[in-house]
């Protein structure tokens, strides 16, 4: 292509960002103790995989080079997803679930409205918002799930605590190392 699309940046952005949505959802997948939200976290952050090669593989296609861009949060929000704190905790934080975040507004229905955007783009724009919004519904429903059973603070307590004495247990089955 011989200028510059008026859509790169887009492209780099959702290379970039579906990158880091696979570091952090495959690290709170391994940390998560819950089966359920361990299967749907770790098929949507395959599939955050797969779009950050798709649109990489899309860019070289276009003549350019996936651009890193810096994140102050990034590696915080990394040590959050791989640490003990509670899924719900990681689900408010790191996803921005708790608050009023079911508003009408999508954006990613804003993503077709550069009219130059060529065809074979598009239909990996397509396939990219029907799995974004698919992924959506499925953590949607493991918070849901988890507000629903836990929605008591000292329930909450007692699940932590439970993890932590599991931990420990483990801790001392290892065979000391003199």
């Amino acid at each position: 292509m011989s200028t510059k699309p008026t859509y790169l940046g887009l492209l780099n952005a959702i290379a970039v960002g579906e990158g880091r949505g696979y570091s952090l959802l495959s690290s709170w997948s391994d940390a998560s103790s819950n089966v359920d939200l361990k299967r749907v976290l770790g098929f949507v952050a395959i599939r955050e995989q797969e779009h950050c090669a798709a649109f990489t593989k899309r860019l070289c296609e276009l003549g350019f080079a996936v651009r890193e861009t810096a994140s102050e949060m990034f590696d915080e929000h990394l040590a959050l997803a791989g640490s003990k704190c509670s899924d719900r905790e990681k689900f408010e934080t790191l996803l921005g679930y708790g608050g009023d975040e079911r508003s009408s507004d999508d954006p990613l229905s804003k993503l077709f409205n550069d009219e130059s955007i060529d065809v074979q783009t598009g239909a990996l724009l397509g396939r990219f918002i029907a799995e974004e919004r698919d992924s959506g519904r499925q953590l949607r429903e493991q918070y849901d799930a988890l507000t629903h059973h836990a929605s008591d603070p000292t329930l909450d307590q007692i699940a932590e605590r439970l993890d932590r004495l599991t931990d420990t247990i483990e801790q001392l089955k290892q065979p000391r190392q003199a």
